[in-house]
């Protein structure tokens, strides 16, 4: 992907400029004069390559405030406009500040969308781009303080991250991670829903327990008993009584038949006497006459004592009284509460079955999570990525520090990210090396970092641009860096910024941009 042109107003000290790049090659050293202190610091030189990545993604290398980024002299209208061509396809990039505008060309589409984020998430996409990337593999030097060595294992894996694309496996990651919370918090949850129905199935146990202690003192009654009704023992109850009194009815009939079967008896004694007037009678007649009244009361007496004896023989039993019916009421309120809390029981158990049912199928899904969390973790995926590039990015480290320090220096990074530097057959730790090592060896690094995007699809730009790389370089190591220069720029269009006299010395047949700044003013002039 190339950058043909770029269009800067009211950018830092820019009030207007204007860098075709469609007619530059190779190597290019960008020089700068300070009219206004005599110098060339504080030209604009620097603000030249934040112009290309403001342009390609609204942020500044150097994380300046918009107040600092906007033309001090002219405060508004800050704008930067970039054409790019990608392979048949040319497209157009206008970005401002004060007022806040991103517009996204294509030919004669614009494909600008309804934000500036959402515009922006469009050109990452069409131009295939990642701000972190560009930073990393566009800028080398003062301008972007990366510093690969001096990193954390952990910021070193973040590096290779950006530069081989891998925030695919990192958003799949934190998605499972995600999921996997979710899981564990299902599984708790259930877990606090068991651990409460336990507690009441305890509780619900116990009053079992309890029932069965109260209902023993019912056991020596009939199961017929308890299932008794007060209505039914009332009945009993009733006609018990009435029976009573039907027998003393037929006791005091039986007397009185008795009583005057007696008396018949005594009269017969005296046949003379009439027993009703008390005279003299015929005795035959009389006779007869207590003799027939004799043998109707006997029979009467037989009907009686017969209906008094089927009366006795129809006993009524009545197994509890109207009086202790309370002790049923209590066996039975014993037998509702014991029926109510084993439905109680019983429903508790099929919700205890059920949450552990849940938990189950959560716990699968969430060993499942743990499993692809890890697969794609550092020690995972990411860890057999590097594993599989570690040999790529310790060649390329070595073929540019071979240029830097004269093959003196080499390199090697384990599975860790952790470093080994030899020199002389002998390893040194990076801490202890000087400045200008440190510097060489941390720009062959970044160098190879960047030539891992060949095994991504993230689109390389056709500038690379170096910012006082030289800074702490010794004569060998200038040399060196030309002759990397020169090795580079055969593949891309290399800017150089210096004031290394030495450098200037060996690009001095290189095209020049200059850049002039005047009571305030940057401007580009070409040579």
């Amino acid at each position: 992907m190339n950058i043909t042109k770029i269009n800067i107003e009211n950018f830092y000290s820019f009030e207007k400029a204007e860098l075709n790049l469609s007619d530059k090659n190779g190597l290019i050293l960008i020089k700068g004069k300070n009219l206004d202190t005599e110098g060339s610091n504080g030209s604009g030189k620097s603000a030249l390559l934040e112009a290309f990545y403001f342009g390609l993604t609204g942020k500044t290398i150097r994380k300046s405030t918009e107040e600092a980024l906007v033309n001090n002299k002219n405060k508004k209208k800050c704008s930067v406009s970039l054409e790019i061509k990608k392979r048949d396809k040319n497209y157009r990039i206008f970005r401002g500040k004060r007022p806040t505008k991103l517009e996204f060309f294509c030919e004669e589409d614009n494909l600008t969308k309804d934000n500036v984020h959402n515009t922006q998430d469009e050109i990452n996409r069409i131009l295939n781009i990642n701000d972190k990337v560009l930073r990393s593999s566009m800028f080398f030097g003062q301008s972007n303080e990366s510093s690969f060595l001096d990193c954390s294992p952990d910021d070193k894996r973040t590096i290779i991250r950006n530069f081989l694309n891998l925030d695919d496996i990192f958003d799949k990651r934190d998605r499972i991670k995600s999921h996997k919370s979710g899981f564990y918090q299902t599984m708790k949850e259930q877990d606090a829903v068991i651990s409460e129905h336990e507690t009441t199935l305890t509780e619900l146990n116990n009053k079992l327990t309890s029932l069965e202690t109260s209902k023993s003192k019912f056991s020596n009654y009939d199961e017929a008993v308890l299932n008794l009704e007060l209505k039914d023992i009332l009945a009993l109850e009733e006609q018990k009584e009435s029976k009573k009194w039907q027998l003393a009815r037929l006791d005091r009939e039986i007397i009185g038949v008795e009583q005057s079967i007696k008396k018949l008896d005594d009269d017969l004694l005296d046949p003379y006497t009439c027993p009703t007037c008390l005279q003299k009678t015929e005795p035959i007649k009389e006779v007869v006459l207590c003799l027939n009244q004799r043998d109707n009361l006997r029979l009467d007496l037989d009907k009686l004592e017969k209906n008094k004896e089927e009366l006795l023989s129809d006993e009524i039993s009545i197994p509890i009284s109207s009086k202790e019916f309370c002790k049923i009421l209590e066996y039975k309120d014993l037998c509702r509460d014991e029926t109510n809390y084993k439905e109680l029981k019983a429903g508790l158990l099929s919700k205890i079955e059920s949450a552990r049912s849940i938990k189950s199928e959560q716990k699968k899904s969430y060993d499942v999570m743990r499993f692809w969390e890890k697969a794609f973790s550092e020690q995972g995926l990411v860890k057999y990525i590097i594993r599989n590039i570690l040999g790529y990015l310790n060649d390329n480290a070595n073929y540019y520090l071979s240029y830097l320090t004269g093959n003196k220096y080499f390199i090697e990074f384990d599975e860790g990210l952790n470093e080994k530097i030899e020199t002389n057959n002998k390893i040194v730790q990076y801490i202890s090396l000087s400045g200008g090592e440190k510097r060489k060896i941390n720009l062959a690094v970044l160098l190879s970092l960047k030539d891992l995007l060949m095994f991504t699809d993230k689109e390389q730009m056709n500038l690379l641009f170096f910012d006082e790389v030289a800074e702490n370089l010794d004569e060998e190591g200038i040399v060196g860096l030309h002759q990397l220069l020169q090795e580079i720029k055969s593949k891309k269009k290399v800017f150089v910024i210096t004031h290394n006299k030495y450098l200037k010395t060996l690009l001095d047949s290189s095209p020049r941009i200059s850049i002039i700044k005047s009571q305030g003013c940057s401007k580009i002039t070409r040579k």
